[in-house]
């Protein structure tokens, strides 16, 4: 590299860098006041325009000197802009983020805290455990300190996934491609995989810490003097049974996943030593390991049950389908017929969902091919053997996986999850596959044309790749979906709401009661809880109930169902006509919710 090549590189670091510096300062100084259905549209533009900004010069770097220092620079930058926009939440000061589930999750770490529950009362604690930590050492609330545990295992899936590849390549560009495909975050889908506290998706990605520790024994090179145990038990296999405690309690449906990827691996391993014993000669056995971790699995299962009846669900479903009584599919129809009835096409949210994804699926199956047929000559013994084990796993796991959409559990988000998972596994693979794409084609008669075109066009089209996903991190109007943004004021709404209701009048709501409120806020007194109030109600609510009913009406369910979904199920004039009839009365407002009460 020439001076003046160096002296343009520091530059657009140097502007890179003071584009995102920028930005984040921006978007904290503008923290979130109210709900906010699409996090895109509430955040300042200068912060996108930062993002923008040093994901473009990023690129621009590393494909200009990928075997440069200033290449290291350049992956810093974007893995700080993209870091930065998965952590909006946090740098937003939004009150908490997660509707649902995490609702439920947020009731429990307070009990946690509180020490009215503890760990062992949860069926997947490690999450909770973790927040509650975050909270009294940083002296935040839980809510926040849920949402840092979330970043925590973002950065550490950032941080892993260039770390697997390199296992496979030693080459700094196979790395460089995994890094920036890591940025794509692939496994977030807002179906089932969501970057939100949702121990699925918190699971999945601490899971890859595992994943490597489990390589990196099995890589470390063995001694053959040494003792039989001696093979098994090393610093990294200590740390792999310490990990596996964390994993197999943050989500045991992803711990049955990683228990395939290891059966996997061991199963592989017992057949070359039977067959070809020279082939692994210099590994170490993961028989233990795999035992531990298949151990662990099986003693927590068998505490709780859940995990049988989601089994259950499982067999069912699958029976369900041979016999003919089971429909197959449910989920994904229930899906397409609600983007179809709010205007959208399939297509086009498949594109923005999905598009992405099939490329490094098609590209993982084509690695997976080269692999099986003996395709990738260069490829080390360590790498193929990395490479079997993932590409394998995934033969036997999206069969798996594929079977959620059969039956009764089709109903649940359980496959959507499961894609989720396995897109993780198709970013490291999928890494792989087009770092020797790239390869190959730096080797033919094309690349002598139009190499240099191609070189100039990378960062473009990179960073349009990189906006293609980003603009799907979050679930917004752009999707057809609401924020999971959780203001301060409406959690205090429901709080106060709860404290000063008449006990024996229950509860209703816009399309669901507050049911994960009564779970999020575990010291306030327990409702009585009815029924989902229907749209056609809202114009008549005293001659639709029998009898008194509260009704909370927030900011929330507005926006959400008239800007998201675009009054699918409930109309903005029969949202509002709430307020101008009689015998409705409103006796709680504080900006952000009205509490209404129905003398039916």
């Amino acid at each position: 590299m020439t001076q003046r090549d160096s002296r343009l590189t520091r530059t657009l670091l140097l502007v890179g860098f003071l584009a995102i510096a920028v930005g984040i300062l921006v978007a904290r100084a503008s923290p979130a006041r109210a709900y906010e259905v699409s996090i895109y549209q509430s955040t300042p533009a200068v912060f996108w325009v930062g993002v923008a900004v040093a994901v473009l010069t990023s690129l621009v770097v590393v494909v200009r000197a990928p075997s440069s220092r200033f290449a290291a620079g350049g992956v810093a930058l974007a893995a700080l802009a993209i870091a930065a926009v998965s952590a909006l939440p946090l740098v937003r000061e939004y009150h908490f983020y997660g509707f649902n589930d995490s609702l439920t999750h947020l009731g429990w770490a307070k009990s946690l805290v509180s020490e009215t529950l503890t760990p062992l009362d949860i069926v997947y604690p490690s999450g909770h455990v973790s927040a509650g930590m975050f909270s009294a050492a940083l002296g935040v609330e839980i809510t926040t300190a849920m949402m840092l545990v979330v970043f925590f295992v973002s950065v550490v899936y950032l941080v892993f996934v260039p770390l697997l590849v390199s296992l496979v390549v030693s080459d700094r560009r196979a790395v460089l491609i995994a890094v920036f495909s890591a940025l794509l975050f692939l496994p977030v889908n807002l179906n089932g995989f969501k970057l939100m506290f949702f121990p699925y998706s918190l699971a999945s990605f601490f899971g890859l810490v595992l994943l490597y520790l489990f390589f990196r024994h099995q890589f470390s090179g063995t001694d053959a003097v040494e003792s039989r145990w001696r093979g098994h038990v090393t610093p990294v296999s200590v740390l792999f049974a310490i990990g596996t405690v964390a994993l197999v309690s943050y989500h045991l449906q992803v711990a049955v996943n990683y228990l395939v990827l290891f059966g996997v691996a061991a199963a592989i391993q017992l057949v070359q030593r039977w067959r070809t014993p020279d082939a692994v000669a210099d590994q170490r056995p993961v028989y233990g390991l795999t035992l531990v971790f298949a151990a662990a699995f099986v003693y927590w299962l068998t505490q709780y049950t859940v995990g049988f009846s989601t089994g259950g669900l499982f067999v069912e479903g699958v029976l369900g389908i041979l016999s003919g009584s089971s429909e197959a599919g449910t989920a994904i129809s229930q899906r397409t017929g609600s983007v179809t009835a709010v205007g959208g096409g399939i297509f086009d949210v498949f594109v923005k969902l999905f598009l992405v994804n099939a490329v490094y699926a098609l590209i993982t199956l084509g690695v997976f091919l080269g692999v099986v047929f003996g395709r990738l000559p260069r490829l080390s013994a360590q790498g193929r053997s990395i490479l079997r084990t993932l590409t394998f796993s995934l033969v036997v796991l999206v069969p798996y996986f594929f079977a959620h959409l059969l039956g009764v559990i089709s109903e649940t988000n359980f496959f959507f999850r499961h894609v989720g998972f396995a897109m993780i596994l198709a970013t490291v693979v999928g890494s792989v596959g087009l770092f020797y794409a790239f390869e190959w084609l730096s080797g033919t008669e094309y690349w002598s044309k139009y190499g240099a075109a191609v070189k100039t066009g990378a960062p473009v089209a990179s960073a349009l790749v990189i906006g293609l996903t980003l603009m799907v991190m979050f679930p917004s109007p752009y999707i057809y979906l609401p924020s999971n943004h959780v203001p301060a004021q409406q959690m205090g709404a429901y709080d106060t709401a709860f404290g000063m209701s008449d006990e024996d009048v229950r509860y209703v709501g816009i399309r669901g009661n507050p049911d994960r409120f009564v779970d999020a806020l575990p010291d306030s007194p327990t409702p009585a809880l009815g029924f989902t109030t229907p749209d056609e109600a809202l114009i008549d609510l005293p001659s639709y109930y029998d009898g008194p009913r509260y009704l909370m009406v927030s900011k929330t369910d507005h926006d959400r169902e008239v800007i998201a979904y675009r009054e699918l199920r409930y109309s903005e004039a029969n949202l509002t006509a709430v307020r101008d009839q009689p015998n409705v009365n409103r006796v709680m407002s504080n900006g952000a919710a009205d509490l209404y009460y129905v003398s039916g």
